[in-house]
Order: structure tokens, then C-alpha cells, then sequence
């Protein structure tokens, strides 16, 4: 099964099968239609000098969509609960992607550690470069990069398991991009 999906659609399968490459303002209305995906209907809405000024205008403002979902987005994998939380910046003529994320959080290691090493197998099989590593203070951290040209959209993703230090649970967390150093 993995050898018919690109390194971008192994990603969009994190988000239920969105197609996250797009980046757009429209992103939120495919999100709104999964049914996995619970809504918080408490959007956060406020202006923010740093939007204003990626959006060109002194009357923008940001808006912060927070979905939940307890239904593992990959099969025959449990988690505790997950989130996707994005940003758009907003004006009365434009919407724009600001940022994207993701975690799942897990009651005990055994269980994220399951699930971060099949992430780490489906994306390295994927992948053209990669590194793990260990940092005392972030925990596990994977890159992933593609420079397949038959790859379209996402090609760089960085994959953290990590105990929180607040809630005690343990939690994996995606960021797009990578930051490969030369040893």
C-alpha cells in the first residue's frame, strides 16, 4: 500500500485524507466536512500586528480553528485524542493560510512510541533524506524529505515525541519542514 502513495499524500492521511499542500484559506471548509473531525465552535478571532502586517492591511485580524478528533487517522492504531489547530489571517476581501498543526496525544509510552515508529517507517520509505535524532530537551525528533520529482505538494515534514511537561501525556506533534544539517 505504501508504494502507490507519495510522501504528500502519506501526509494528508494524518489529516484524514485533506490535501494540506494547498495552503489556502479553503483549507478550513475541506476540514469542516470530515465527519472524524469535531469543529470548536469558539473561534478565536483578534487583531495581531504581525498579521496585519502579512496581510497588508491595519484592519486584519486573525482567526484560530481548532479541530478535534479521537479516531486514529491512520488504521489499527489507538490514541488518547488529537487536534489540528490552524490559523487564517483575514480582511474583508482575503484569506489567507497563516499556519497548520497537528498532534495526538497518548495515555502511556508504549503507545506512542508504536505509533511514532510506524510514522517513521511510512515516511522513510517515502523519503530521499532523513534524520533522527535525540534532544534532552524537545525527545525524539524525525525528518523526512523528498526530492522525488514525481512528489507534487508537501516534501519536508518534522515528527516530534515528546512527554509534556504539562499535562504528563505523552504526544506526538508535526511541524512542516526539516532542517537537515551536515554532520
Amino acid at each position: 500500500m505504501s508504494q502507490t502513495l507519495t510522501f504528500s499524500q502519506r501526509v494528508n492521511e494524518l489529516f484524514f485524507g485533506v490535501d494540506v499542500s494547498k495552503k489556502s484559506a479553503s483549507l478550513l471548509k475541506s476540514l469542516l466536512s470530515i465527519p472524524q473531525l469535531q469543529h470548536d465552535d469558539n473561534v478565536a478571532r483578534q487583531w495581531d500586528l504581525n498579521v496585519a502586517m502579512e496581510m497588508k492591511s491595519n484592519k486584519a485580524w486573525r482567526s484560530r480553528h481548532l479541530f478535534s478528533f479521537s479516531e486514529s487517522p491512520l488504521l489499527d492504531l489507538t490514541i488518547e485524542k488529537g487536534a489540528i489547530e490552524l490559523t487564517i489571517g483575514e480582511t474583508k476581501r482575503n484569506k489567507k493560510l497563516l499556519n497548520l498543526g497537528w498532534a495526538i496525544q497518548f495515555g502511556d509510552s508504549v503507545s506512542a512510541n508504536k505509533y511514532f515508529d510506524t510514522l517513521k517507517q511510512l515516511f522513510d520509505e517515502l523519503s530521499t533524506e532523513r534524520k533522527f535524532e535525540y534532544d534532552k530537551n524537545i525527545g525524539d525528533i524525525a525528518q523526512f524529505s523528498t526530492r522525488n520529482p514525481a512528489d507534487r505538494g508537501v516534501k519536508d515534514i518534522t515528527l516530534f515525541l515528546r512527554k509534556s511537561p504539562m499535562t504528563k501525556k505523552y504526544q506526538i506533534s508535526l511541524m512542516f519542514g526539516t532542517e537537515f544539517i551536515d554532520d
